[in-house]
This record gives structure tokens, sequence and C-alpha cells, in this order.
């Protein structure tokens, strides 16, 4: 009788042991699964601000295009195109979470805007006076900042 009691001892024992192994098994799997799921979100993202870095420079082609834009009535209508294609633009770097960053008026950060030049203007110091070219961010993460000039 005795050697059938240790026998369902050890039998628990080894039970008890297993289920606490698959347990924690389990919760591994869980946290690998939570930290994969995060991953996967950054990779995403990192993705998507790689893609848009690509087509910065054909946006602010388009920009200046529009900036040299002739006088007259045989490019108006080109020019409106144009401007309907950068709209477009901007509009889907907007659904995609993509945003300018704000410049002329605002104070200096260095989270946001590289400052190229401080010069005499009207207006207090550390406030910027133009932008020399767009930054953008996706969220708080900036991905190209703002090339901005400063007052002194």
């Amino acid at each position: 009788m005795k050697k059938l009691h240790d026998e369902i001892e050890k039998a628990k024992k080894e039970s008890e042991d297993r289920l606490n192994s698959w347990k924690r098994t389990a919760a591994d799997f869980e946290n690998y699964k939570k930290r994969r799921s995060k991953e996967d979100q950054e990779l995403a993202s990192y993705i998507k601000e790689a893609t848009i870095i690509k087509f910065l420079p054909v946006i602010e082609a388009l920009q200046q295009g529009l900036n040299h834009l002739p006088e007259g009535q045989d490019h108006q209508k080109w020019g409106e195109g144009m401007k309907g294609v950068l709209a477009k633009l901007e509009e889907t770097m907007k659904e995609l979470g993509i945003e300018k960053i704000k410049t002329v008026g605002e104070t200096y950060k260095h989270e946001f805007h590289e400052a190229v030049e401080m010069v005499e203007a009207e207006g207090k110091s550390g406030q910027i006076v133009e932008e020399v070219a767009s930054g953008y961010r996706s969220g708080e993460r900036v991905i190209r900042p703002a090339k901005v000039k400063v007052a002194k």
C-alpha cells in the first residue's frame, strides 16, 4: 500500500511539473507573439517611411516646377493639372499618417528642424523666418527634419 501511495505521489508531482512546464511554454509563446507583432508593426512603419523618403524628391520637384511656372494662358492648364497631382500626393501622405513639420513663424526645435542659417530678422530670436526644405514626420517620429532659416 505504501508503494502504491508513493507511486501516486510521484505521478502527481510529474503531472504538476509537466503542467507547470506547459504553462511556462504557453506564456513564452504568448510573449513571443506579442514581441513578433510589435516587430512587424515597426518593420511596416520603417518600410512606409523609407518609401516616403524615396518619393520626397519627386514631390519637391513638382513643387519647384510649379514655383517656376511661366506666366500666360499656354501653361495655365498644365499648372492646374500639376497642382492637382501635388494635392493628391499630399492627401495620400496625410492618409498614411505623414505630415509636414510646421516651420515659418514657429519656434526652432532641434528635434524637428535643422537650421541652415541664422539671419537678421524682425521677430524674436529663435523664430523660424524661412523654410528652405520641407520636413516630414510620422507621429512623433521625424522622417526628415525641416531645413530652416532662424532669426538671431
